[in-house]
């Protein structure tokens, strides 16, 4: 089964205090996708693919990072490796800015192997903004078609 999804924001940032960070600013927003396998199932995503479109709302100049996440509700991190994050199933990241107005990051990704979703069924999709020295606001779109199968429920 395969289903698409469009989410929109314009991310506005807040001053960045992480240590190592160069004071400028982050922001982040996160939606949640929710599957409606039948009684007795899970879901296990396969496939990822689409793009993330994101642009400056200024035209001062500057640079920001933009990342797209997709994850399951398992906790954050790993008891695995560190620093890991294994409840996500992929990062896709670009720079929008400086030289570059706009960036489309198209993807196409497998993602079987992590891809069992918690037993809420429950896809988190995830888009921040980092180091943004544009002084405005980030527009972000993920556009994507999820793939996926029901799985006997353990």
């Amino acid at each position: 089964m395969a289903d698409s999804a469009n989410f929109t924001v314009d991310q506005q940032c807040v001053p960045d205090m992480r240590p190592g960070t160069t004071g400028t600013t982050a922001g982040l927003t996160s939606w949640r996708m929710t599957f409606n396998p039948p009684q007795g199932t899970r879901v296990r995503i396969v496939h990822l693919s689409g793009d993330l479109v994101a642009w400056p709302l200024t035209k001062s100049g500057g640079h920001s990072g933009v990342l797209l996440s997709f994850q399951t509700t398992a906790p954050q991190g790993s008891i695995r490796c560190d620093p890991c994050a294994s409840n996500t199933l992929l990062y896709i990241q670009d720079v929008v800015g400086g030289v570059r107005d706009g960036v489309r990051a198209p993807f196409s990704e497998d993602v079987k192997a992590n891809g069992l979703l918690q037993p809420d069924n429950t896809l988190v999709i995830v888009v921040s903004a980092w180091l943004n020295t544009t002084g405005g606001a980030i527009h972000m779109e993920p556009t994507f078609t999820v793939t996926y199968r029901y799985e006997k429920a353990e």
